[in-house]
């Protein structure tokens, strides 16, 4: 799995972006697009009248592109071969089909990382660290991996005082090491500040030998949606990250009970029994059928695509289970961590795929 940033750097990347956000709720009739040189570049900006102008990160161009009903690929055209266009665009669909909407602005290190609804509930990263990081320390659990990418927040824990050795039998990789080995429960709290998806607190399975981890169901989703803001007809800014989060403290409670019910030996006992019988899970098609038909239904590029099969005749173990193993030793090697954690998911989805899917994708035709 990837490690990304230690828990000091972490702390460290949390506080200089708490300093560096700011947020804003602006009625739709008091923005407007516009290109400006930025870096040398033409740039599409959103101006917040009466605030500063902002250029829009990628994922917030996309949610621009959403929101006015832009198709993306058009939208991308425009933004690279004709920015005024695109700024031209913005500003008459704000105009003829949103002006009586209000969004929040958030901001960060002077360009716009999302635009969102009013009703947007700003659950941030620093206040889910502090709900966290303590049950963390007291439950003696080990951070195996924390990151703040542009799309989200991870911390990944394991329990090591839990564990259970698997069957034996097959070795991976160079054959120095076994997959079934001990395997021991962990955790994957994620976040993001954008829009990009809930608070989350997912089941994971650890395996040792592999250091590998396989994500599975959450026991835990929590949408950022509260209120509206309420009504005003100017462009205004929010109370600082650090000041505006007393109406959520049942929440994180919330969440703290949950991350310390989350290493339930049961639940483990119940995802190791299903790691045990993917082993009897034969590969019975062409491997190469079955990773293109896998490709079609998980989307894979054509990279992340040779890498699984590649692990895959690599570890030698044609089964359900060397299939997920495969693709979370595949999370390992990819270079964004956004992507990777969605493979270390996807290694737990492939564990729990209903028999006639896993028929539909291993056996021959």
């Amino acid at each position: 799995m990837k490690t990304g940033k230690s828990l000091v750097e972490l702390a460290q990347e949390i506080e200089r972006q708490s300093a560096a956000k700011k947020d804003f709720i602006a009625p739709v009739s008091r923005l407007s697009a516009s290109v400006e040189t930025v870096n040398d570049s033409s740039q599409v900006v959103l101006n917040l009248q009466g605030q500063d102008a902002f250029p829009l990160a990628p994922y917030a161009h996309g949610q621009m592109a959403q929101y006015l009903e832009i198709p993306k690929p058009y939208y991308d055209r425009m933004l690279v071969k004709s920015p005024d266009l695109l700024a031209r665009s913005m500003n008459e669909w704000m105009r003829q089909d949103h002006q009586s909407d209000k969004r929040m602005v958030r901001t960060m290190d002077g360009r716009v990382r999302a635009v969102l609804s009013d009703r947007y509930r700003a659950l941030d990263n620093g206040y889910l660290a502090d709900a966290v990081m303590p049950i963390l320390n007291d439950l003696n659990l080990i951070v195996l991996s924390s990151e703040i990418t542009e799309r989200r927040f991870y911390i990944k824990a394991v329990d090591s005082s839990i564990q259970k050795d698997l069957p034996e039998g097959f070795s991976m990789g160079d054959g120095s090491h076994h997959i079934f080995d001990t395997v021991a429960p962990a955790i994957v709290i994620s976040n993001s500040e954008i829009g990009a998806g809930s608070i989350s607190i997912e089941t994971s399975i650890f395996t040792r030998a592999c250091t590998n981890l396989a994500t599975f169901g959450a026991t835990l989703r929590k949408y950022h949606t509260g209120a509206r803001a309420e009504l005003s007809d100017e462009v205004y800014a929010l109370l600082s990250d650090r000041t505006k989060s007393a109406t959520d403290q049942a929440m994180w409670l919330q969440t703290r009970d949950l991350v310390k019910a989350a290493f339930d030996e049961a639940k483990f006992e119940s995802l190791t029994t299903k790691l045990i019988a993917a082993r009897s899970d034969k590969i019975e098609a062409d491997v190469i059928e079955v990773i293109e038909r896998a490709t079609k239904t998980f989307t894979w590029t054509n990279p992340e695509k040779s890498a699984v099969l590649q692990n895959l005749i690599k570890g030698g173990d044609l089964t359900r289970y060397g299939l997920h193993a495969a693709v979370t030793r595949t999370a390992e090697d990819i270079g964004d961590y956004d992507r990777a954690s969605d493979f270390e998911r996807l290694g737990g989805q492939i564990i729990e795929l209903p028999r006639t899917q896993w028929q539909e994708l291993a056996l021959a035709a």
